[in-house]
């Protein structure tokens, strides 16, 4: 009897394909039957798949430009981003220009920030120390996901779903406060930002959300790559679906959102609601895909 062939192909995380093609079949045995499979790296040339090709389906939105000396995201002051001990997600994708020293992410006048300086992601937790997930973990010059997640007073950041960052002492909001992306957040300081110490984000941001109450991910993850949805407990979505909408917050508590230095629309987006069944291949031939599938699976 022939044991069930496993696929022969193995899609991961990161979007490599590795494709098995077996070199001999003979009558009914060949090597799919075997314990040890060899996957082998291999080009993929498909269709392009996106929203600009498909018209028939709903596009999945634009980014905010921000130019990287006098552009950033201010949210108004409010109890909604005072968290306490409470769960807490803050998440987003980011775009880098290429050869950024110092980039604020996003800043609250006190703590439960993200940094990035060359290839070194940096969490703030309002103390006199700041944790590090060390260098070579920030990608420039391409989209990528990040995610901070505090469940029962632990704290995770999450870089395209790995953890890179865990803090057992993390910031305790306890009075309402503002937010800033992109830039320094003055907080009760009125004065003009030092540029030397703004951390002016030099690139695109979309699909900033923050969940007050809940922690989303509680281990690595796959990122997703259809735009975020408003779900309970959310308390900012930046979506930017269109140029008319840039600043918008889509969440139902509807913050107060204005852009410093006017930041712009830009259609550059990671995100897709079009798919070729849990795939899509970009422009670029980038090949994006909703869930991982590995040599593990077998055919029934």
């Amino acid at each position: 009897m022939v044991a069930p062939a496993r696929i022969g192909a193995r899609l991961v995380n990161d979007g490599t394909l590795y494709v098995y093609e077996p070199s001999t079949i003979d009558e009914g045995l060949d090597e799919y039957t075997q314990t040890n499979i060899s996957f082998t790296r291999t080009n993929v040339f498909a269709k392009e798949f996106d929203e600009v090709t498909i018209a028939t389906h709903a596009p999945s939105g634009g980014s905010i430009a921000l130019n990287g000396t006098s552009q950033k995201i201010d949210i108004t002051g409010t109890t909604d981003f005072e968290f306490g001990a409470n769960d807490f997600t803050i998440e987003g994708w980011f775009y880098l220009n290429n050869n950024i020293p110092y980039t604020r992410l996003w800043c609250f006048p006190n703590g439960d920030n993200l940094e990035v300086n060359n290839s070194a992601l940096y969490y703030w937790n309002g103390g006199a120390s700041i944790v590090s997930s060390g260098n070579g973990v920030v990608p420039q010059g391409v989209w990528f996901n990040v995610a901070m997640v505090k469940h029962n007073g632990h704290l995770v950041v999450y870089m395209n779903g790995s953890s890179v960052i865990s803090d057992s002492n993390p910031y305790v909001s306890t009075a309402s406060r503002p937010l800033t992306i992109g830039g320094e957040n003055s907080g009760d300081n009125s004065s003009v930002d030092n540029s030397s110490t703004a951390g002016w984000l030099n690139g695109n941001v979309t699909n900033f959300r923050i969940v007050k109450g809940a922690a989303l991910y509680f281990d690595d993850f796959s990122t997703p790559y259809a735009p975020f949805n408003s779900i309970d407990n959310t308390v900012l979505l930046l979506n930017s679906a269109d140029s008319g909408h840039l600043l918008t917050d889509s969440s139902a508590k509807n913050q107060t959102v204005t852009g410093t230095g006017t930041p712009t629309y830009s259609s550059s987006s990671p995100l897709s609601s079009v798919y070729n069944g849990a795939m899509k291949q970009l422009k670029n031939g980038t090949i994006q895909v909703g869930n991982e599938f590995d040599e593990t699976t077998v055919l029934s």
